[in-house]
């Protein structure tokens, strides 16, 4: 699955879902398979953490303070802000996910209505969908320097890879709800690597305003 590029296939994707049901309507219930966790899985969840990281690090490489704190609007992010926030929201989540969504209960049976691993990529990415932060991951000043922020990015998101390498644990068997519906703990890594996604593109939108600083 392309992260990326997954905007593009939706009206197909929805389309093949639709014939798929009408097609397949009348035909005899067959039970359904346990869905678990795998190296597929694993596979897939570190190349989106290593992609995102190296937007990250890109972005941000080579930066001035100018750049750095540039603010296009009254009520804007700057890119010290939204790189924040990343790095936040990407600890908050991390805890909650080892440390209550992993711990709770399964449901008692596997029949439970699952979102789609590319719903939930393609819900977290879409910028025409505003939220307000929570006031406690929100930026605010951390981490004032380009060096302090990616310093702290880093350790965040190694913590999340190396538990994902060396996770032996069923990321499918536990759930949280979230806004989008029900979510498995290793979909709440996908929504948190996501987030990251959402707010890169945020901060390329700030490269690109006409009053961007040169330098």
């Amino acid at each position: 699955m392309k992260v990326r590029t997954l905007t593009k296939s939706v009206p197909f994707f929805l389309m093949f879902i639709l014939l798929g049901a009408s097609i397949h309507g009348q035909a005899p219930p067959m039970a359904k398979a346990p869905v678990v966790f795998t190296e597929k899985d694993r596979e897939f969840a570190l190349k989106y953490f290593n992609d995102t990281k190296d937007d990250y690090v890109k972005q941000l490489t080579g930066i001035s303070d100018a750049q750095l704190n540039f603010r296009s609007a009254e009520g804007r992010w700057t890119i010290a802000e939204i790189a924040e926030h990343i790095t936040v929201v990407e600890q908050a989540l991390f805890g909650l996910i080892t440390g209550q969504i992993m711990k709770s209960a399964p449901p008692k049976c596997e029949d439970v209505f699952r979102m789609g691993d590319t719903t939930v990529v393609l819900a977290v990415t879409n910028r025409t969908q505003k939220f307000t932060a929570p006031e406690q991951v929100r930026p605010n000043g951390r981490w004032k320097t380009r060096e302090d922020l990616l310093s702290n990015f880093d350790k965040t998101r190694t913590q999340t890879i190396e538990f994902m390498k060396a996770n032996k644990a069923d990321l499918r068997s536990t759930f949280m709800q979230n806004p989008f519906g029900a979510m498995d703990a290793f979909q709440w890594f996908i929504f948190m690597t996501g987030h990251s996604d959402r707010h890169l593109a945020q901060l390329k939108e700030v490269k690109a305003d006409a009053k961007y600083p040169k330098k």
